[in-house]
């Protein structure tokens, strides 16, 4: 079910670097070890924010701005900058998932519902890929493209809260939501599964924060390793939990979906990898991770230790320092899990 494409390409927004993606038949799960070297009227509740002044004021903190719907609620940025982060983020997952917008047997689906879809990229391709579709796409910043395909709605929305829509959906999606929510299983999963229709399927894209490595080469004495520990506690701390990937597929199954499948994926950061495709994907990523880098911390240190940005800007130096460092071999792991609602009578096996 790939998208028609044979490669993506990304540029870092100032049009002095760019970087092609091709995808294999195959892509690298977690089991191989890197080498080194029509319009929707209706659909939605009346509660939804329409882009109203107050939703686009956006209030400015360490220097960037954030979301004005729900201030507060989502610990990430949402100016230029991390728009164009966003755009790159996109294109080195989707060559990295070799061009599968999904992995779920779909056949026609009717309703699509992309949750937190941030910039929309996948929620216009998926417009684009089943004209016969209604796809809705929600976030708290409207920082979608004004023009997409006729089938396609964003709506700002916090997807934390309880879920009014007025049928069901066949499609449900999250990408790297991490620091979305408090709970993925309860706000995430539970609504999913009972906004699905019979049959219906939902999917997952979720990576961790921290880093991995198989190698031992990511050590705790490195900074960077550090960072992961500490924005997995202070993310927890705000109640926005950044390292939940590993239980996904459990948490599949305690909402009651069936037919639950896993594939896990690793993107390199850094130009280590000995093969030249997961070298391209590491070069892409190490500049989305370093110009995430700050975005990623300032809101996360300061509510959950106190830490002031000058403070947190000191501490980052190392931690910069080690994402460029090619003799750490570290990548994230992106979970791809989706599982179907069962229909009425169904009994999965236990």
């Amino acid at each position: 079910m790939a998208a028609n494409s044979d490669e993506a390409q990304s540029g870092d927004g100032n049009g002095d670097r760019q970087f092609t993606f091709r995808y294999p038949s195959t892509g690298s799960t977690i089991g191989n070890s890197i080498e080194a070297d029509p319009v929707l009227s209706g659909i939605y509740d009346d509660t939804s924010a329409s882009l109203s002044e107050s939703v686009q004021n956006y209030p400015k903190q360490f220097g960037r701005t954030y979301h004005a719907y729900r201030a507060g609620s989502y610990p990430f940025p949402n100016d230029l900058p991390e728009c164009e982060r966003l755009q790159l983020q996109y294109d080195i997952v989707d060559a990295s998932l070799n061009g599968h917008l999904f992995f779920a047997p779909l056949d026609k689906p009717r309703y699509i519902l992309d949750v937190a879809t941030g910039t929309g990229d996948w929620a216009v391709q998926m417009g684009d890929l089943f004209p016969q579709a209604n796809v809705v796409a929600t976030d708290l910043s409207p920082i979608q493209p004004v023009e997409v395909p006729p089938n396609v709605e964003f709506y700002v929305e916090d997807s934390s809260e309880e879920w009014e829509y007025s049928h069901k959906f066949d499609f449900i999606h999250t990408r790297l939501t991490g620091g979305s929510w408090s709970s993925y299983e309860r706000q995430v999963l539970r609504q999913a599964f009972d906004n699905l229709n019979p049959g219906g399927w939902m999917e997952s894209q979720e990576g961790d924060a921290s880093f991995s490595c198989d190698d031992g080469s990511l050590k705790p004495g490195h900074a960077l390793y550090r960072w992961g520990e500490d924005l997995a506690l202070s993310s927890r701390l705000i109640d926005r939990p950044m390292v939940f990937v590993s239980g996904i597929k459990d948490m599949y199954a305690s909402v009651g979906f069936v037919d639950i499948h896993e594939k896990i994926f690793k993107i390199p950061c850094g130009t280590w990898p000995k093969d030249e495709r997961l070298k391209e994907l590491g070069r892409g990523w190490q500049l989305n991770v370093q110009s995430g880098l700050s975005g990623f911390t300032f809101a996360n240190f300061y509510r959950a230790f106190g830490v002031k940005e000058d403070a947190i800007e000191v501490y980052l130096v190392d931690v910069r320092k080690d994402v460029a460092n090619s003799k750490i071999h570290a990548y994230t792991a992106v979970h791809v899990v989706w599982g179907r609602k069962p229909f009425p009578g169904e009994v999965s096996e236990s």
